[in-house]
């Protein structure tokens, strides 16, 4: 019997959200409507390290390496708003990708 071997390569098949840009606590504008992505587990060096910072990483994400989403946006899935305060290169697996550090949104963004 012929067993499966593990490709390398990577779907984003786990959900999507939206990316906004921010200014003063405000939602400005959407950066990009649909973001595909994949649920990643918070390691535990990840998450100590961003609780020392004074922040608590709640979520992991990677999206494609073309989705534009930076640092200091607030990511939006299924209502929930998240602030990216973490992006990092993968490029461990096919196609690259970003992953994508979320702590909760400590108060509700608004549209400007």
């Amino acid at each position: 019997m012929l067993k499966r071997k593990n490709s390398g390569y990577q779907t984003f098949t786990d959900g999507w959200g939206t990316a906004w840009e921010t200014v003063d606590r405000r939602l400005v504008s959407v950066r990009q409507q649909v973001v595909h992505f994949q649920e990643q587990t918070v390691g535990e060096r990840r998450y100590w390290d961003a609780y020392v910072a004074g922040t608590e990483v709640s979520r992991a994400v990677r999206v494609p390496y073309g989705s534009a989403v930076e640092r200091g946006d607030v990511f939006i899935i299924n209502g929930q708003q998240y602030e990216v305060v973490q992006k990092d290169l993968k490029d461990d697996r096919l196609p690259a990708s970003w992953l994508l550090s979320l702590a909760s949104a400590q108060i509700e963004y608004r549209e400007k």
